[in-house]
């Protein structure tokens, strides 16, 4: 009964809040149609960067611990295309759909959905969060530069125009907050010297308490846009990539890379985490079946709800 009693304790405390937060997201995307929109430009250009910035500053996070995140998220990139690659021929998928389902399995939700994850379920412990968060922003980072390269490329299904792609990886303003507070900690610049300028760390401060509420919101609000495809055998194969190779592969890559502790427990939940809406981005600008993407990152959000909280009850117990 204790593991049980564990189980629905992190269900209630890390995706309690996400549903409940995400469910008035949800709402309000339904009224309001445009919310969707604005308050990913409000997350995207303040929120997010900012968070970041705050998190990797605050963290202890180790220059091989960099090079640990870049690996095992190059790596999982590469075992998810294949695995998705040979699902693909099975379904005997056309070019489009090929492109769009390997996109839903190697992009996951790595920065509204995973960075709260990591808020709620290290909460208890500052400097925990801290770490953790500071890993998923080096994730989000990886992932975002290959959603616009690399998943880009496969969207256009090796032909089509991807040379501009690589100006949306430089717009992302996150990725400047990371670089930012990366140069800074190389200078003596940590957590306690941001507290002594109250001017900057008060704002800061106020502007990350609404990070975690407005990324889950903005997620309900997106999901709210989505109108689902009946495709229930290719839906359930990406669910199946998603939610649950994801988890799978993530513990056999900390096992092959030597990596332990709350490292590896980050990067394995954070790799379970639903397709994300960049999927849905890049099929909608190279035409590659965006009704099938909308509709994956949309069933393996709810499905999320059911997996993360036994991963992290998992690697909890095992690592």
């Amino acid at each position: 009964m204790e593991p049980l009693r564990h189980l629905v304790q992190i269900a209630y405390t890390v995706i309690g809040p996400i549903v409940v937060l995400a469910g008035a997201g949800y709402l309000i995307g339904r009224r309001v149609p445009a919310a969707a929109e604005v308050l990913a430009k409000i997350l995207l250009y303040l929120l997010i960067p900012v968070y970041v910035f705050y998190n990797i500053l605050t963290s202890d996070l180790r220059a091989a611990d960099y090079g640990a995140v870049v690996a095992f998220s190059a790596a999982a990139l590469g075992v998810l295309y294949l695995a998705a690659r040979a699902l693909s021929a099975l379904r005997r998928h056309d070019p489009p759909l090929r492109g769009a389902f390997a996109n839903t399995a190697i992009l996951y939700n790595s920065a509204n959905f995973s960075i709260p994850v990591m808020a709620l379920a290290f909460g208890a412990d500052a400097a925990q969060a801290a770490y953790a968060v500071a890993v998923q922003a080096v994730v989000a980072a990886c992932q975002g530069f290959a959603a616009y390269t690399v998943g880009a490329f496969i969207a256009a299904a090796g032909s089509g125009p991807v040379r501009h792609a690589m100006v949306k990886v430089l717009r992302l303003p996150f990725i400047y907050a990371l670089l930012a507070a990366l140069a800074l900690k190389q200078f003596g610049v940590d957590g306690a010297a941001l507290e002594r300028v109250t001017i900057l760390s008060k704002p800061i401060t106020i502007i990350c308490g609404a990070y975690v509420p407005m990324a889950l919101m903005t997620l309900g609000a997106q999901m709210a846009c989505v109108s689902l495809i009946r495709a229930p055998v290719d839906l359930a194969l990406a669910l199946a990539a998603r939610l649950a190779l994801g988890p799978l592969l993530g513990l056999a890559l900390v096992t092959i890379l030597g990596l332990e502790g709350l490292l590896a427990q980050v990067l394995i939940i954070g790799v379970s985490a639903p397709s994300a809406v960049a999927s849905v981005v890049v099929a909608i600008e190279y035409k590659n079946r965006p009704d099938f993407a909308a509709s994956a990152v949309f069933i393996s959000t709810l499905g999320a709800g059911l997996t993360v909280p036994l991963v992290i009850f998992l690697v909890r117990t095992l690592l």
